[in-house]
């Protein structure tokens, strides 16, 4: 299945390409134009009444997480927020929460005029949640002020806390899985920051340093890009490495997404098992972390590499990939023993299924953070353009599950061996997990 992330934030960039700070005026009314235009009401209204009829007749079980009544009364506290002063930037925050309820990580409402946001409306840190608490990960151009690791405890007078529990509500996810939006509101802070404040021009937070709580306005940020961690290192998505000290190798797979270049990841799979055979290694880790889905077809293939009897990979219910439905033996070079598989909440998708069938067979052992996907979702998205806004409205129309269908899909994936890292580890760039899987296989 598609990863939802990309689907989610096709339009937003974490490399701005607005102007520098120094804009003029016009620049800067120039790329809030979209954002803060405000239209008749009665467009709003045909477009938001123009979603609910896509969503209610083309999404497989709107109701699946959310009672009939129950999101009727949202569908109508929503509309009834929507005036004759609302910016589309507005409308679009009141539509996400709409959306987001139904709990498919495949459905959502976007603008691409998020894009040509100015560096001013955005949060100009990199930050992360760690539970509830915010921390800095890179102050950016307030390193004069502050420094990684420094919590921060409310911005523009709003307590993160709250603040958290309000962008939760227009995030996408499947079931009632959190993990999946502790990963991506952290990622995509900045933008849903921009959303909630109802694009603000500025940011002020208090923020908790040296034991002391200080009131600092934040300067724009010129350099957007993201804090890269030890889970980037994988430049091209799949790597292999053989550690003989401990007989132990590692296939990090951070995507499935070889759609028509199937041939690319089945030499990849094909020669890491070799390496494994001919090395005689006894030990096996498969890294999916980070891994929001892709090509069923792969999930499949590295599934049949760990398979100790014969499965299927999809339920017959589903309406397409009829190879899937069928029953599929493990490859002959396969591994004979568990492997241990790390994993985190942006495991979505085609990750979640193929976690879902190691799960259900006992072919392995997991370790790290509750997936963000399960046995099953929605896919086969499409999208559609509000007639008034040009609002694209993405929403899935059929169901997609394996065949490891004792799991429940209110949640993923939950792992044998439990393991969040702390801020300390985080601000350290410390693999945590990993450690703990060399530590683990060694002690065994």
């Amino acid at each position: 299945m598609k990863k939802y992330i990309i689907i989610l934030f096709a339009t937003f960039t974490l490399y701005s390409c607005t102007e520098k700070s120094n804009a003029n005026n016009l620049t800067e009314d120039k790329t809030t134009e979209g954002i803060t235009k405000i239209y008749a009401l009665k467009d709003y209204q045909q477009d938001f009444n123009q979603m609910i009829e896509l969503l209610l007749k083309k999404h497989p079980q709107p109701y699946a997480f959310i009672s009939e009544d129950s999101l009727n009364n949202l569908i109508n506290n929503q509309y009834n927020k929507i005036t004759d002063s609302t910016t589309m930037g507005g409308f679009l925050w009141i539509s996400l929460e709409v959306v987001s309820a139904i709990n498919c990580g495949h459905s959502v409402v976007w603008s691409s005029k998020l894009d040509q946001l100015p560096k001013s409306m955005l949060f100009p840190m990199n930050v992360r949640y760690v539970d509830s608490n915010l921390y800095i990960m890179d102050p950016k151009n307030n390193a004069n002020k502050l420094s990684a690791g420094n919590e921060i405890l409310t911005i523009n007078g709003v307590d993160v806390k709250t603040l958290q529990k309000e962008i939760f509500q227009h995030l996408p996810s499947d079931g009632y899985n959190e993990s999946n939006k502790q990963e991506n509101v952290s990622v995509y802070f900045r933008y849903m920051c921009a959303m909630f404040y109802n694009f603000p021009t500025s940011f002020t937070v208090t923020v908790k340093q040296n034991g002391t709580i200080e009131k600092i306005k934040l300067k724009e940020a010129e350099n957007l890009e993201p804090t890269k961690t030890f889970l980037d290192n994988c430049e091209n998505n799949l790597c292999f490495d053989i550690n003989m000290e401990s007989n132990t190798a590692i296939i990090t797979i951070r995507s499935f997404g070889y759609y028509g270049k199937g041939t690319i990841f089945k030499s990849f799979i094909d020669s890491c098992f070799y390496q494994i055979k001919e090395n005689k290694i006894q030990n096996l880790i498969i890294d999916l972390r980070n891994n929001s889905g892709g090509d069923p077809f792969c999930g499949s293939y590295l599934l049949q590499h760990i398979a100790n009897k014969p499965y299927t990979y999809f339920h017959k219910s589903i309406k397409r990939y009829s190879k899937l439905k069928k029953t599929i033996q493990p490859n002959p070079n396969g591994f004979k023993n568990k492997p241990y598989i790390l994993i985190n909440g942006k495991c979505f998708s085609t990750t979640g299924h193929f976690c879902s069938l190691v799960k259900e067979n006992n072919l392995g052992i997991f370790i790290g953070n509750e997936t963000g996907g399960t046995y099953t979702c929605n896919d086969f998205s499409k999208n559609f353009t509000l007639k008034n806004t040009n609002l694209t409205f993405r929403v899935a129309r059929q169901i997609c599950k394996t065949t490891a269908t004792t799991l429940t899909n209110k949640h993923g994936i939950i792992p044998d061996h439990y393991l969040i890292p702390d801020i300390d580890n985080i601000l350290n760039n410390t693999d945590t997990v990993l450690n703990y899987t060399l530590r683990l296989i060694e002690k065994e």
